[in-house]
């Protein structure tokens, strides 16, 4: 329906923008800020005006908007525009109250004009609030055929980056209710983005007419008698800013149209995901760094790219670590991975128009096997080193001073041997010469285990500082030794947790 205002003798119109208030939620009593302002304009697009024209906006909101505007704007700039110095304060119903601004419309001081009302606030929280309408302003004697419809370009609300479509959502209206026409040019921007120098809508490839076949980056228009709508395939278009212009004819042979552009900017192609981590590390590093500082955006560079980092410790033991890091400061991060076993690390990269980059990486940290350390008596020993021992004395043996890595060192076990076999578990204690050993000497082994089973052995010669006569000592360290490999490779097969005394 069309609303004509075509006396003067009429007397001045009044039409009131109403504000809906509806479907206020209290989520919190004592919350504040829970009554946001809403602006609705309650005239119909299409709407006709051919004398002087007054309208009331209303505002409801809690305190007095900041300011409030109102402008008629046409294809090539403002026609009108007015900044509202007074804001009248009407009815407070709970929490909110009615503030008022008039709105003054007259043909002759605007001119004729196929025109969007743009009727705008900042409220008192600093929220921008703008409503749109086609209107049609009509000077004495101008008759409708010169007015072509209405057209304006909603702008997008992702700061213009769009990947592999775009659907363009446009105001448009015509005076009659006839169906208009409408062609479509999308190009490269320039310098000065829509501009409208060296135009050719003939020559243009993207060039297409409502009533004519579709080109095939262009879906089925369709226009409801308000608002106009399209989807634009954007795959085939290369990165970069391009301009989207409109054209609307009440007929594809009228010489008077309205146009309208918008820039966006396209982005095809996803970041390319560039790691630098190591394969391999051993247990125990501080500081693992994990970069991805060679990443980048083929046309658009880095600005904006946001980084997720996912990093899980792969194995099937359930306790496995699991980290995610996400954020636009992410390029590179630092870990701290003391524990030995194999972390999967993967990294997506999106950029601004939602395109994703991924790349998959291993990380293996290696075990570090701990290094046994052995004291007798306060002084320190090494392997295949002697002491003595009398059979009515006995010796401190100590091994607490055994290293590993962080992760590892409280979990240390202490193995004791006599000959290879298993004897005492503790970190020290004071030894006498062992029952059932006859000879004049035996071998005392320290073997020191963290909880991968990786292990460090040092193995002393004990002997009898009250015989003589031995077997040569070197002799005895090949025996010995023979046996020590036996017994490793049995050690492997067999736990032998219940056959070892603990110490206390």
């Amino acid at each position: 329906m069309r609303v004509m205002l075509s006396s003067r003798n009429r007397g001045c119109a009044i039409l009131v923008i109403l504000l809906l208030a509806s479907n206020i939620s209290v989520l919190n009593s004592h919350a504040e800020n829970e009554y946001p302002a809403t602006l609705s304009i309650d005239v119909e697009d299409g709407t006709v005006i051919d004398d002087e024209f007054i309208f009331k906006a209303l505002v409801m909101d809690e305190l007095e908007p900041h300011s409030a505007s109102w402008e008629l704007l046409d294809s090539t700039s403002t026609r009108h525009y007015v900044s509202v110095s007074e804001l009248h304060q009407g009815v407070t119903s709970g929490p909110v109250t009615e503030w008022t601004f008039d709105i003054v419309i007259s043909p002759e001081t605007v001119g004729s004009c196929s025109c969007i009302l743009v009727v705008s606030i900042i409220d008192s929280k600093g929220t921008h609030l703008v409503e749109f309408a086609s209107i049609f302003i009509q000077s004495m004697g101008i008759s409708d055929d010169f007015l072509p419809p209405t057209l304006h370009i909603h702008e997008s609300g992702m700061d213009y980056w769009h990947s592999e479509s775009y659907i363009l959502d446009a105001l448009s209206s015509t005076i009659d209710g006839t169906v208009p026409s409408f062609s479509a040019i999308i190009r490269t921007s320039s310098t000065i983005k829509c501009t409208y120098s060296g135009l050719d809508v003939e020559d243009s490839l993207y060039a297409v007419n409502y009533n004519s076949t579709p080109h095939p980056s262009l879906s089925e228009i369709t226009w409801d008698g308000d608002t106009l709508t399209f989807e634009i395939d954007l795959v085939d278009f290369d990165d970069g800013w391009h301009d989207i212009i409109i054209f609307a004819q009440s007929e594809i042979e009228d010489s008077t149209y309205s146009h309208d552009c918008i820039s966006i900017r396209i982005d095809n192609t996803p970041p390319s995901v560039i790691l630098n981590i190591p394969e391999e590390l051993p247990e125990g590093t501080d500081t693992v760094y994990l970069d991805a500082s060679s990443t980048f955006d083929e046309y658009w560079g880095i600005q904006g790219l946001t980084y997720t980092w996912s990093i899980n410790e792969l194995g099937g033991t359930g306790e496995e670590m699991n980290q995610v890091f996400s954020g636009l400061d992410y390029r590179s991060i630092e870990l701290n991975l003391v524990k030995s076993g194999v972390y999967g690390i993967s990294l997506s990269v999106s950029d601004n128009a939602g395109n994703i980059g991924l790349s998959t990486s291993t990380l293996e940290v290696v075990n570090m096997a701990p290094t046994a350390r052995l004291t007798i008596n306060g002084e320190d020993y090494f392997d295949n080193d002697q002491v003595t021992l009398a059979p009515d004395s006995s010796i401190i043996v100590d091994a607490s001073s055994s290293t590993d890595t962080s992760n590892d060192i409280d979990g240390l076990r202490y193995v004791w041997r006599v000959d290879n076999v298993p004897t005492y578990e503790g970190a020290s204690r004071s030894i006498s010469w062992p029952d059932g050993v006859d000879d004049d000497r035996f071998v005392l082994s320290i073997e020191v285990i963290d909880d991968d089973s990786e292990s460090s052995i040092i193995s002393v010669i004990v002997v009898n500082n009250s015989e003589s006569g031995s077997p040569p000592l070197s002799l005895l360290i090949l025996i010995i030794s023979g046996g020590f490999l036996s017994y490793s490779l049995f050690r492997r097969s067999k736990s032998d947790d219940s056959e070892i005394p603990k110490w206390n």
